[in-house]
């Protein structure tokens, strides 16, 4: 098992990039690039709350106390995220549901985010981007059908 990372949390095997399918390598850029991004976001909403709320014409303590906490709560989910890209790389069951959660979530909310439709149209893109390969992709579905018997997946 030369080559090969253990997260030692977890127990599971890391398989690095070249071992993985194309399709899931892509996804799991998907979720970095969107964790990453909401990290961002989410900081700035939890440094700068006082400011938003102020911005957004919210009186009082409880504005900024209110932007503060959907701050902390996008960087909660962005860090989940994240672990769940590299969860991917161990063709973990659990990251494959959850980022495809994330993914469906994503589609709803940019539909309903139209206000924006640049961000909007682009969240939707990758977020069908990624589903596709978790849930369609023979390639991806093999290899993750192959870490149930205990085998190699085949790429």
């Amino acid at each position: 098992m030369a080559g090969r990372g253990t997260n030692r949390r977890l127990g599971a095997p890391v398989l690095p990039a070249s071992e993985l399918p194309s399709g899931l390598r892509t996804t799991r850029v998907i979720a970095y690039v969107q964790g990453g991004l909401g990290v961002l976001n989410g900081g700035l909403l939890v440094f700068g709350g006082a400011a938003f709320a102020t911005a957004l014409n919210l009186k009082g303590s409880g504005g900024a106390a209110l932007i503060i906490t959907i701050g902390v709560i996008v960087v909660l989910v962005s860090v989940l995220l994240i672990w769940g890209g590299v969860q991917l790389g161990a063709l973990s069951r659990r990251a494959r549901i959850g980022v495809l959660a994330y993914e469906y979530a994503s589609i709803v909310l940019g539909v309903l985010s139209l206000s924006d439709p640049l961000q909007a149209g682009i969240r939707v893109i990758l977020a069908g981007i990624a589903i596709y390969y978790l849930q369609f992709d023979a390639e991806t579905k093999a290899a993750f059908a192959a870490t149930g018997t205990g085998a190699r997946p085949a790429v």
